[in-house]
């Protein structure tokens, strides 16, 4: 079975999990849950795989099916847009995800509604917003305080749930004709270089201000290779030299938290732990992440030693034995977010942009582990951990950064690009494009 047919079958799964709404449809996020709408777990990232889909085949049935799950998310950001009511600015799990989603839908179909919705949440991430210092921010309630207990409300900064993803967003806006410039970008970073701290080795930033518990992570997620990539992203448009500086200081302190692995590196997952012993290999916080902010740095300075690293980090995750050796940093999880299929399409990327087969090939191994590990009784399916501090509650998702959709995704990738015909919706938030097109729809 190829693994088009792969994903074609998880498409199966994820019909099983279609629930009918006044307004068009969504899925239920597990077989006995209920429906949302984010990128992270719910139909806007389901969408982007249909989109995939559709690209990759051409044909009806997918495009009738993104369609009425667009209605839907279209119909739910209205409602909560008119209500103003709080929805967070994480990138994946809040607003800015909805606007990415929602434009990516008019650029595919022309149909002025779904761009009407986009702006609505583009607005609403911006009256959110709060005059900090010389620019602003956004104070919300304090993240994963289901996991912690903590709760209050903090100013959040990093780029998955805090200010770097609201801006890449309005950066995003702006390359796509939804801004008419870069200010809001611009006052976002201006601050986010108020809130970063100086240390001896470089400028670091935390997931919060005042964090209210100890977690100083260095990587893409909640750090400062997410914060530097946006500053660095930036840059490009604004020429402001402040925002590159404090990119490069980034990168600096990147690398004084790294240690040895086999014949490359890995950094840190949190610098309280002494020695480090955990080390994420996902997106969220590993090399799949991280690499994507030094390939930045390497596409506008041509400084060679950028992507000498990344492929030093790149070692060091095959190091691991990775994907059949599963260590700390590589449970269960076979998704988007932080496991094998955001390391596998990080793969692929790596190979379009170097030619070198061992990308493709691991791509390939990464692939058949993420199949063998898969259920197919019903349609391919995986069961996974979402947490690494909670590796037995399993549970079989249909999302795209933690579940099917997003394995399936990967699966449609790779397929695609064996073919030499490469179709990949990219986000914002990743550096690489077959068309050279800032990230935005990849056509075959």
């Amino acid at each position: 079975m190829s693994y088009f047919d792969q994903a074609i079958s998880t498409e199966q799964f994820l019909g099983s999990h279609k629930i009918n709404t006044n307004d068009g449809i969504s899925w239920r996020r597990v077989a006995d849950g209920q429906g949302t709408h984010t990128l992270y777990h719910g139909s806007a990232g389901i969408i982007l795989f249909y989109m995939e889909l559709y690209l990759s085949t051409k044909e009806q049935s997918y495009l009738d099916t993104l369609r009425a799950a667009g209605d839907d998310l279209l119909a739910y950001v209205i409602r909560k847009a008119q209500a103003k009511a709080f929805i967070t600015i994480g990138f994946y799990s809040g607003w800015p995800g909805y606007v990415y989603v929602l434009n990516e839908l008019y650029k595919l179909t022309a149909d002025e509604k779904y761009k009407s919705g986009a702006l609505m949440a583009l607005d609403r991430i911006t009256a959110q917003s709060s005059a900090l210092g010389d620019g602003i921010g956004w104070v919300e309630p304090i993240p994963f305080s289901d996991i912690t207990g903590i709760t209050g409300e903090r100013e959040v900064i990093d780029l998955s749930v805090g200010a770097a993803g609201a801006g890449i967003i309005y950066l995003y806006a702006f390359r796509e004709g939804l801004l008419a410039d870069t200010t809001l970008a611009e006052k976002t970073a201006d601050r986010l270089l108020e809130v970063g701290e100086d240390t001896p080795d470089g400028i670091r930033w935390l997931m919060m201000a005042d964090m209210p518990f100890p977690f100083t992570a260095p990587n893409f997620a909640h750090g400062g290779a997410g914060v530097g990539y946006f500053l660095a992203d930036l840059y490009r448009e604004t020429k402001g030299q402040a925002y590159l500086d404090a990119a490069l200081s980034a990168a600096e302190y990147i690398k004084t938290r790294t240690v040895t692995s086999g014949a490359g590196i890995l950094v840190c997952h949190t610098e309280e732990q002494q020695p480090p012993s955990t080390f994420y290999l996902g997106v969220c916080h590993g090399p799949a992440g991280t690499g994507r902010f030094m390939y930045l740095l390497n596409q506008i300075t041509g400084d060679t030693r950028y992507i000498d690293w990344l492929g030093a980090n790149f070692e060091g995750m095959l190091s691991t034995g990775a994907p059949e050796q599963r260590s700390k940093g590589l449970w269960q999880n076979y998704g988007q977010c932080c496991g094998d299929a955001g390391i596998g399409d990080y793969a692929l990327f790596l190979f379009s942009v170097t030619g070198d087969e061992k990308y493709l090939n691991y791509a390939e191994q990464t692939a058949k582990h993420i199949v063998n590990q898969g259920n197919d009784t019903a349609g391919l399916s995986w069961q996974t951990a979402e947490h690494r501090d909670r590796r037995d509650f399993l549970e079989t998702q249909t999302g795209y950064m933690q579940g099917a959709a997003g394995i399936a995704s990967f699966l449609l990738h790779i397929d695609s690009v064996l073919n030499q015909m490469p179709v990949k919706m990219i986000l914002p938030e990743t550096p690489f494009s077959y068309h050279e097109t800032h990230g935005h729809l990849a056509r075959s």
